[in-house]
């Protein structure tokens, strides 16, 4: 997993939608912080990760924690440019890995409130929702 986690951060940080779309598993699931039903399957999950990652300021991951069973946590800080001004986000990814080591599941937990609802305008606004 270690290498998971260095290939994710490489991705994230160099916007490489290409090897982002390959990491996921054909069938992932995403759970959004801001929207209760939950993304299936490899292209609409790498169209609204691209889009997050627009969104967000550079994520600077913080800590890292796995498990035997495919379990990956990293914990990041952001920011997110609101309409009014720049806030500081915190949040988890939670991934599951599957056997050949790609992400079959991520579910994504932001705080505080206040900048988890800028985070859903503007992902609204860039998704036409």
């Amino acid at each position: 997993m270690p290498n998971f986690i260095s290939t994710w951060k490489q991705i994230v940080a160099a916007k490489d939608l290409n090897a982002l779309q390959n990491i996921l598993a054909e069938d992932v699931v995403f759970y959004s912080p801001v929207v209760f039903k939950p993304y299936q399957g490899r292209t609409p999950v790498t169209f609204l990760l691209a889009n997050v990652i627009e969104v967000f300021g550079e994520l600077n991951y913080t800590h890292a924690y796995t498990n035997d069973e495919g379990g990956v946590v990293l914990q990041f800080e952001t920011s997110v440019d609101a309409p009014d001004k720049t806030m500081l986000v915190e949040g988890v990814d939670i991934f599951q890995l599957n056997e050949a080591g790609l992400v079959q599941e991520m579910q994504v937990m932001l705080r505080p409130l206040s900048a988890t609802q800028a985070v859903a305008q503007l992902m609204q606004a860039r998704l036409g929702q």
